[in-house]
């Protein structure tokens, strides 16, 4: 079951708001930040908040509660690309400042349409996006987290990982103790033996041969 059920449905407000914006010849993707749109950012970052009970999308740690700041709004297909997505509720979430670093502005589609004029409707299936989506996509169905460590199940899953650097943990201190919890990673090598994939103590070890 994808993280977030149902987007938010704007009121009439912010939809008279967005037609304003978009009516707009000089609206671009810097506008998201103007003072007239600080009640929908709001609006949007709370229904997030709840909709996914304070989790990151991306990498399945707690946001803030309160401060904007910790629960940054994330477009999943960048606005500075695809502004015609910018206020598209499906493209919306909210992710943790870290994530939202890492991740910028990457592509998240297959087959991008950057530039001109073809891609006019938000994308309906999971098979358009390259990332793991938090509307359409099973998020265990793709991603392996057991403690903090993150391992792919599929392309998308790996993908994900590496465009949000998520087992970033892993990068600054290595495999101490805090790291690895044997019986997670335990728990986790019998689901992927299980299912025939690589051993998760064998993957670790070979991502600290590279440090």
């Amino acid at each position: 079951m994808p993280i977030i059920n149902e987007s938010i449905v704007y009121d009439e407000e912010c939809l008279a708001i967005i037609a304003a914006k978009k009516s707009d010849p000089h609206f671009t993707h810097v506008n998201w930040g103007d003072d007239d749109l600080q009640d929908l950012r709001s609006k949007v970052r709370n229904y997030y908040r709840n909709a996914q009970r304070l989790t990151c999308v991306y990498c399945q740690e707690r946001i803030g509660v309160r401060a904007a700041h910790a629960a940054p709004i994330e477009h999943i297909v960048p606005k500075s690309q695809y502004l015609a997505f910018i206020f598209e509720p499906k493209n919306l979430c909210v992710i943790c400042p870290d994530c939202n670093e890492y991740k910028g502005k990457n592509e998240v589609m297959y087959e991008p349409v950057i530039k001109g004029p073809r891609r006019v409707r938000y994308p309906t299936v999971s098979s358009a996006f390259q990332i793991v989506h938090p509307h359409y996509d099973d998020y265990a169905a793709h991603i392996m987290k057991a403690n903090r460590v993150y391992i792919d199940r599929t392309p998308k899953g790996h993908y994900t990982i590496g465009v949000c650097k998520l087992n970033r943990f892993f990068h600054y201190f290595g495999a101490c103790d805090e790291f690895i919890n044997d019986a997670e990673l335990a728990e986790a090598n019998d689901l992927f033996f299980s299912t025939g994939t690589v051993d998760t103590h064998a993957l670790i070890h070979d991502a600290a041969e590279t440090q």
